[in-house]
């Protein structure tokens, strides 16, 4: 009967021979001698170590192997070296037969172990503690799932950490490395044991891990919500994560090698991935915006799926709407409420512009989203070159403001200033209200004595005092009344003869004379007239003449100073409807020489001139500007093509004049929101800017320009792909963000603006909240990206010799 003995060499090759039942240990020798001089011949130990380090080379292949072998005169088998190569690569893999790479051994019988005889079938498997290995395990596969290499590295730390108190505690040698390594390698042999034996709970506990990678956190070095912030956030996480999973793995050239390309590999992943995710969404959009009916379709899978999930369904042309806001959002974030002529007041957002329209609605005027920003107004230029039913509406809106601009700024100025009403009438009720008051202090005045001092009497030899006489006899006797009851002495034929006996209201008819004769001594030649030196000198009597009298007479004095006749008025209304031709200093020369009472006057002129003028430019001139005119004439801020602080000595003029405070302001206020609508009119249907409307073009689908453009420069095939992707489709999105534009940036009634700017305010909202998940998910993806890939095998693990495949 034939036993199978094992002997162990001393380089560690084991020999299985069949021997009788009771054979001495010389004979199991021999035979053990002979079977190893009957084993293949090997390579010389030179050509072995070549052919070792050949085999560990990562870049070598199973041909390479296959040819070095043949050089040495042995034959390897091609399928052996290929499976080899195949093995290398998979981390923890076992490759090749179990071959030594020694010398030939010598004959082992002196130094062999003693053989011990046992059937080969008996043998049994080695032993584990299954349970407690099998939880290891687990928990490896789950951790090299989320970050690989983890599992191996951990165990080797612990390794490490046991052998330093093994060697503080005990005694034992200090071999942190060599216990790392140790460790290490069995967490790796227990792990590849695991899933062997229960793959699919391996793979379970693999992928569990890998998904739970992605709790692990971003680092945030860079603050803000932009591009840039991200990508450096991008880079830094990918670069710290890629570089702490190249140093758990000890594949290739060693941690720290795989530790810095992990490093430079996640960064410019993490780097480069935001904005790789951003330009996808950008991708998507633009197909949406132009590809034929790409958005429908989009938006009937959705209308599926709402009505499967029981929602309503929202309104058609979602990806045109969204569009058309985000386009507005984005252009009222470029600029500053209008305040007039360039000047700009706070920053424009949804809540701001809402808030303005209100603001000038309550002052009377029919105000837009479109009238508060230059941008929005541009914005509305172009979207109403559409031709929907609502870029219709729109035009036709403007269009009937316009029309009405001149009546409503009537009303702003009855409303600021006063009414304006008919200057002869006007007159007529000033006269009579004047006359009543002011009869008690000229009877009064009439009933003194009047003394003839010689002050008096040098004017009265003037010839502006000897000139007015007969014109203030006529004055007389055009009021039916005897000129010599006032002191005038008359011949028969109805001439003067003399001025010494005038009473107190002789003397002031004559004065009133003096007036007439200085105006008429005027200069009328220009378009307003002016002072000669005659009409000057006239005047300085006149004002003389009437002091000396109120000097002697207080009554005069007092009621000339508060009252004026009928001529006074006259004159106050004609000099206030000249309002836009007179300066600051003229408009208070004029106050300083008219009584107090007169400068109601003067205003009826003023503001009735501005009213009328206001109406009668409107209705003369469709496309004009009636507000800025209005303003022009008061001389208020913003008169002219820039932004300028107005004429200053004029306003306050004006305002004194008025005596409402702060009345110009409230109407400038009035006047600058009728010009900002005036402006959007304008914009709309006074211009041929294309080069804006082009560039709204451009953001919607790059721009049909740029496809002309191709065809002229002989790239036929690139223009024509671009309009099979334009076409018919991207012409009716357009039509569709412009008639969202124009609903949004027209709406007139506050419920209507307050809903349009709370929908740009929701679209803003929703587009930062998607671009921060956008950006963080390629910050994610950068992350995750470096993790696995730093983790992955860059070579075989280190080859022993008994790994390498055989050859004979």
């Amino acid at each position: 009967m034939q036993d199978t003995f094992t002997v162990r060499a001393p380089d560690g090759t084991e020999y299985e021979v069949q021997a009788p039942a009771g054979a001495t240990e010389q004979d199991i020798m021999a035979r053990v001698q002979a079977e190893h001089d009957a084993a293949p011949k090997r390579m010389s130990a030179e050509d072995e170590a070549g052919y070792v380090k050949l085999a560990k080379d990562p870049n070598a292949t199973a041909d390479q192997l296959v040819d070095y072998v043949a050089s040495k005169g042995f034959n390897l088998d091609p399928k052996t070296a290929a499976d080899f190569i195949e093995q290398r690569s998979v981390a923890g893999g076992q490759a090749g037969d179990r071959v030594s790479y020694t010398d030939e051994p010598k004959a082992p019988a002196a130094a062999a172990e003693q053989p011990q005889a046992a059937p080969a079938a008996a043998e049994e498997p080695e032993e584990h503690n299954s349970l407690r290995e099998d939880i290891r395990a687990a928990a490896g596969r789950f951790a090299d799932g989320a970050f690989p290499g983890a599992a191996s590295t951990i165990r080797g730390l612990r390794g490490a950490i046991d052998n330093a108190w093994d060697w503080a505690v005990h005694g034992k040698p200090l071999e942190p490395g060599k216990a790392f390594d140790e460790y290490a390698a069995d967490m790796k042999k227990v792990t590849k044991r695991f899933s062997e034996e229960h793959p699919d709970l391996g793979d379970g506990l693999g992928w569990a891990g890998f998904g739970a990678s992605f709790l692990a956190p971003e680092l945030r070095v860079a603050r803000g919500a932009g591009l840039g912030s991200h990508a450096i956030n991008g880079l830094a996480t990918g670069a710290a994560y890629g570089g702490g999973s190249g140093l758990l793995n000890d594949t290739g050239e060693g941690r720290l090698a795989n530790a810095g390309n992990g490093l430079l590999f996640g960064g410019t992943v993490g780097a480069a991935a935001p904005a790789a995710l951003r330009g996808g969404a950008a991708a998507g959009s633009y197909a949406l915006r132009t590809v034929p009916f790409a958005d429908r379709a989009v938006e009937a899978i959705g209308d599926v799926a709402s009505r499967a999930r029981g929602l309503p369904v929202p309104p058609p042309n979602r990806a045109a709407r969204a569009q058309a806001e985000r386009l507005i959002g984005t252009e009222m974030r470029n600029g500053n409420i209008a305040q007039g002529m360039g000047a700009t007041g706070a920053a424009a957002t949804p809540a701001g512009v809402e808030a303005e329209v209100v603001r000038r609605e309550a002052l009377g005027t029919p105000a837009m989203p479109a009238d508060t920003t230059e941008d929005l107004r541009r914005l509305t230029s172009w979207a109403l070159q559409g031709r929907g039913p609502m870029t219709t509406r729109a035009r036709a809106a403007l269009s009937a403001r316009q029309a009405q601009e001149g009546t409503r700024i009537r009303q702003h100025v009855q409303d600021e200033l006063g009414p304006a009403v008919d200057p002869i009438q006007a007159v007529d009720e000033i006269n009579e209200r004047a006359a009543a008051a002011s009869r008690p202090g000229y009877q009064q005045a009439y009933a003194q004595p009047m003394v003839l001092t010689p002050e008096i009497e040098s004017i009265m030899r003037t010839p502006a005092f000897r000139n007015a006489l007969p014109r203030a006899v006529e004055n007389i006797q055009n009021a039916r009344r005897n000129p010599t009851e006032l002191g005038f002495r008359l011949h028969s034929d109805g001439s003067i003869e003399g001025a010494n006996t005038l009473t107190v209201e002789g003397f002031d008819q004559v004065i009133r004379a003096m007036r007439d004769s200085a105006e008429a001594a005027m200069n009328t030649s220009g378009f307003r007239p002016r002072n000669t030196t005659n009409s000057v000198h006239i005047n300085n009597r006149r004002r003389d003449l009437q002091r000396l009298i109120g000097e002697q007479n207080e009554p005069y004095r007092d009621v000339v100073a508060n009252y004026a006749d009928e001529m006074a008025l006259r004159d106050a209304l004609a000099n206030g409807q000249d309002v836009a031709k007179l300066t600051g200093p003229e408009i208070a020369g004029q106050m300083r020489d008219m009584p107090q009472h007169a400068q109601e006057a003067w205003m009826t002129g003023a503001r009735t001139a501005l009213a009328d003028g206001a109406v009668q430019f409107g209705q003369k001139h469709e496309n004009a500007n009636v507000a800025q005119r209005v303003r022009q004439g008061l001389g208020l801020s913003g008169a002219g093509s820039y932004a300028a602080p107005g004429d200053v000595a004029k306003l306050q003029a004006i305002e004194a004049m008025s005596g409402r405070p702060g009345a110009l302001n409230r109407l400038d206020d009035r006047l600058e929101a009728e010009d900002q609508g005036f402006k959007t009119f304008a914009e709309t249907f006074g211009n041929s800017k294309s080069y804006g409307r082009q560039a709204y073009d451009d953001a919607i689908y790059g721009g049909d320009a740029k496809v002309a453009a191709k065809f002229l420069t002989g790239r036929v095939i690139d223009g024509t792909m671009d309009l099979l992707f334009r076409g018919r489709g991207a012409g009716r999105f357009k039509q569709a963000v412009q008639e969202r534009v124009a609903e949004v940036l027209t709406a007139a009634n506050p419920a209507d603006v307050t809903e349009a700017m709370a929908a740009i305010q929701r679209r803003a909202d929703t587009d930062r909240a998607f671009n921060a998940s956008l950006q963080r998910a390629g910050i994610k993806l950068g992350q995750i990206t470096a993790i696995q890939a730093a983790g992955m095998p860059t070579a075989a693990d280190p080859v022993s010799p008994a790994a390498i495949p055989g050859y004979h």
